[in-house]
């Protein structure tokens, strides 16, 4: 009886202590958050843990018993493009390089320097001496006068960069999602193509964050995601992506540039943080549907372009314990999934009781009480199972951003400021 007394007590002086600590913030910090961040807020959610990814959770810390960090003089990275083959890897990196490192020592050289900072890429399924790639800000990238966020391409031999596209269309973002959508969903046949050459200022906008991309079997058709449109929007884990995560805004844009025909399409909005992508096929070389991770909302969706189920989009796993970032095959079909940052408690809270999130956007990010952990995650080839999960301390690094499976081996892309080194593990010997 005692106990049911004192401890609503306690939680109201908890409440009690996080408001007073928060008006202590606000007068006392320099920094005031932007009015879309506060107007995004909307009403109670409640994100769930998943029970069977916290039952197959590795004990201990076997990424740190078992990583190789090499290449000493390699930045941290976003991206790692592999050609065992040929005995070498291409690595975005954070300093806005692009590396080529040696898989037999691991030894980087520097190729070339992108004008922004370079994130996800692919290789052109028909020439590999093409590679398609995101560029956009980053902390080090503030001149409004340079480059612009888009899609680019490389060409290895000659170290070549041309641009494939930087605008997209401008969108009506007061249309809602009907019934039974998670958000606005054009299939193939569905979607309203624009020429490159008929873009312009009043009917189109400049590409803000280009975070991943796919590309099509046929090599025609690079999707990418625009995790959320805010100006000036930054690359990687920084301060502005941690607020978007934290009032979970419905800003999340997919995208298709058509090289067959210089075309830009609208495939999907109204999506919260839409970052990973990987392309699906049935049968022949048009991809099917597309596999997506919302990541402030801890879930991969997938997007039904042709077949049975058009035009819809569903859940195929949520209730993650970190947030979803970049995500491969490996050679037996499995999908990797990078958990940069821990999902905490405190977060779940807050989207239950979201009036706490505008006191908590006036925390320095400095005293922001964001989880050092880091992890990786396998799960069946339709994405809806789970198959291995373990989570690092953060004691070596935080911010696993890209696991990258090779033919014996995990290649993980750490983002971490400061950071420098190749990081590969073996496969997990459970698996």
């Amino acid at each position: 009886m005692i106990k049911k007394v004192i401890q609503p007590i306690i939680q109201k002086q908890i409440l009690v202590s996080f408001y007073i600590l928060g008006l202590f913030l606000i007068l006392f910090s320099c920094r005031t958050p932007e009015e879309y961040f506060k107007n995004q807020i909307k009403e109670p959610i409640n994100l769930p843990y998943h029970s069977g990814i916290n039952a197959i959770k590795s004990e201990g810390d076997p990424i740190k018993q078992n990583v190789t960090i090499s290449g000493s003089s390699l930045p941290a990275q976003d991206e790692i493009l592999l050609q065992e083959d040929l005995g070498r890897a291409f690595v975005a990196s954070i300093d806005g390089w692009i590396w080529k490192v040696n898989l037999h020592n691991h030894e980087p050289e520097p190729l070339i320097k992108t004008p922004l900072l370079p994130g996800g890429m692919v290789f052109h399924p028909k020439n590999k001496d093409i590679v398609y790639m995101c560029l956009s800000r980053g902390k080090e990238h503030t001149d409004k006068n340079s480059a612009v966020p888009g899609i680019y391409e490389l060409t290895i031999s000659t170290k070549q960069l041309r641009k494939i596209g930087s605008r997209v269309p401008i969108v009506d973002k007061t249309k809602e999602p009907s019934a039974n959508h998670i958000g606005i969903f054009f299939p193939k046949g569905k979607e309203t193509k624009i020429p490159f050459s008929k873009l312009s200022e009043s009917n189109s906008r400049n590409v803000e964050k280009a975070d991943d991309l796919a590309i099509s079997r046929d090599g025609q058709r690079i999707y990418f995601t625009e995790p959320y449109d805010h100006p000036d929007a930054i690359l990687g884990v920084s301060l502005q992506s941690k607020q978007e995560v934290l009032t979970l805004g419905r800003n999340g844009h997919l995208w298709k540039y058509d090289l067959n025909d210089n075309t830009v399409s609208l495939i999907a909005y109204q999506y919260t943080y839409l970052d990973g992508i990987l392309l699906e096929y049935s049968n022949g070389d048009f991809e099917s549907s597309i596999l997506l991770n919302e990541l402030s909302k801890s879930r991969l969706i997938r997007l039904h372009l042709t077949g049975d189920k058009q035009g819809k989009d569903e859940i195929v796993i949520e209730g993650l314990p970190g947030f979803p970032d970049g995500m491969d095959r490996d050679p037996k079909g499995r999908i990797w999934v990078a958990i940069p940052v821990e999902r905490s408690k405190l977060i779940t809270w807050l989207h239950n009781h979201p009036f706490w999130k505008r006191l908590v956007l006036y925390i320095p990010e400095k005293l922001q009480p964001v989880s050092k952990k880091t992890g990786i995650l396998a799960l069946s080839p339709n994405g809806s199972e789970p198959l291995y999960f373990s989570m690092h301390d953060g004691s070596l690094f935080s911010y696993i951003i890209v696991v990258v499976p090779g033919k014996e081996k995990l290649y993980l892309a750490v983002y971490q400021d400061g950071f420098k080194g190749f990081v590969t593990m073996p496969y997990p010997n459970n698996l």
